[in-house]
């Protein structure tokens, strides 16, 4: 994903950048993402957007120590697209 908003997001990360917030993402342990039932493309859907592959089944975003280091509100990113997106989408309702 390698649009503006995703360029915007990266430019404001402090301390954290992408190798670490993928060595401590949860992902692969949500029920969503095990309901899959395979690896998905990535992980890490806070940084990456939402996956073409999966559907809610459960959502673990806010257990995450990226989720409160990076003060997000919104949830499941994986099937939904990151904090900034989906803020986005609702400022515009």
């Amino acid at each position: 994903m390698h649009n503006l908003a995703y360029f915007l997001w990266v430019l404001v990360m402090d301390d954290l950048d992408v190798k670490k917030i993928e060595s401590m993402c949860i992902c692969p342990t949500c029920p969503t993402y095990k309901a899959y039932g395979k690896k998905d493309d990535y992980i890490a859907f806070c940084l990456h957007g939402k996956s073409k592959n999966l559907a809610e089944h459960g959502c673990k975003c806010g257990l995450c120590p990226i989720y409160d280091k990076k003060k997000f509100v919104t949830t499941y990113f994986c099937t939904r697209d990151t904090d900034a997106k989906q803020k986005m989408a609702i400022a515009k309702q």
